[in-house]
C-alpha cells in the first residue's frame, strides 16, 4: 500500500486539480494509522459556500473526502461547538497540508482557537435535566434484574454520565472509543473509574460500583435529582 500522503496528494491531483486548498487529516495525519485506516481528505474550493462528504477507494485506500466551498466549513465548526463533539475542529488542527493556500491558514488557525476553547457551556437548566435524567435511569437500572435490559442500562446510565462530566466541565465529549479518550484526556483516574465500574458490573453483578460512579459525578452540581424538578 502506497504512502498516504503521497496517495492523497495523487488523489488530488486526478479528482480535484482546481481545488484552492487541500489536507490530509484524521489518524494518518496523527502517525496512527491501522490496517484498517482510511484517509480523510479535506478538500477546498472558492465561490458559493456549499458542502458535501463522499466515500470511495483510490489506489488501495478506502478515502472519506470533506469538501467544502467558500466559507461553508464554518457552519460545521459552530455545530461541533454546539453538540460538543469536534469531529471538524480536531481534524483541521491536526491536518497535514497537502496544498498550500491562504484559505488552508486561515481554516486551520479557527478551526486551533474553536479546540482550544472547548464546547459551548451547559447552563443550570441543562444540567439539572441531565441530573434528573441519568437518576431515572439509575432508580431503573437498580429495579432491575442482572439480564438484558440491566445491560443496555447500565451503558445508558454510563454513557450519559461520561456526556455530563465532561460536558460541565467545558471539554470536549466523542462517540465511541474517543469518549473514553476524552475521558482520559481530561482525568486519568476518573477514566479508570469508569472502566472499573463497568467490569464490575460486568463480571460481577456489582450494581453499587456503577451506583457509586453516579453519585461521584452527580454530587458536585448537587447529586441526583427528582424531588423539585422542573421544566416549562
Amino acid at each position: 500500500m502506497r504512502d498516504p500522503k503521497d496517495t492523497a496528494k495523487r488523489f488530488i491531483e486526478i479528482h480535484h486539480p482546481d481545488c484552492t486548498g487541500a489536507m490530509l487529516a484524521g489518524s494518518c495525519a496523527r502517525g496512527e494509522a491501522t490496517a484498517t485506516s482510511d484517509l480523510d481528505i479535506i478538500i477546498l474550493y472558492a465561490g458559493e459556500n456549499r458542502a458535501y462528504r463522499e466515500s470511495l477507494h483510490f489506489d488501495g485506500w478506502p478515502i472519506e473526502v470533506f469538501v467544502y466551498t467558500g466559507e461553508a466549513y464554518k457552519n460545521f465548526f459552530a455545530s461541533d461547538a454546539e453538540r460538543g463533539i469536534p469531529s471538524m475542529p480536531r481534524m483541521v488542527s491536526e491536518a497535514i497540508v497537502l496544498k498550500e493556500a491562504p484559505v488552508v491558514t486561515k481554516m486551520k488557525s479557527e478551526a486551533s482557537i474553536i479546540f482550544a476553547a472547548g464546547p459551548s457551556p451547559w447552563d443550570k437548566q441543562k444540567i439539572d435535566h441531565n441530573r434528573y435524567m441519568i437518576t431515572n435511569l439509575i432508580d431503573d437500572f437498580l429495579d432491575k434484574e442482572v439480564g438484558g435490559e440491566a445491560y443496555f442500562l447500565v451503558n445508558a446510565i454510563v454513557n450519559d454520565l461520561a456526556i455530563f462530566t465532561l460536558r460541565t466541565s467545558r471539554h470536549w465529549i466523542g462517540s465511541g472509543k474517543w469518549m473514553f479518550r476524552e475521558l482520559k484526556s481530561m482525568d486519568s483516574d476518573l477514566a479508570i473509574q469508569f472502566e472499573q465500574s463497568l467490569e464490575a458490573f460486568y463480571k460481577q453483578h456489582d450494581k453499587q460500583a456503577i451506583v457509586q460512579l453516579a453519585d461521584d459525578c452527580l454530587e458536585p452540581y448537587g447529586g441526583r435529582l427528582f424531588e423539585g424538578y422542573y421544566l416549562g
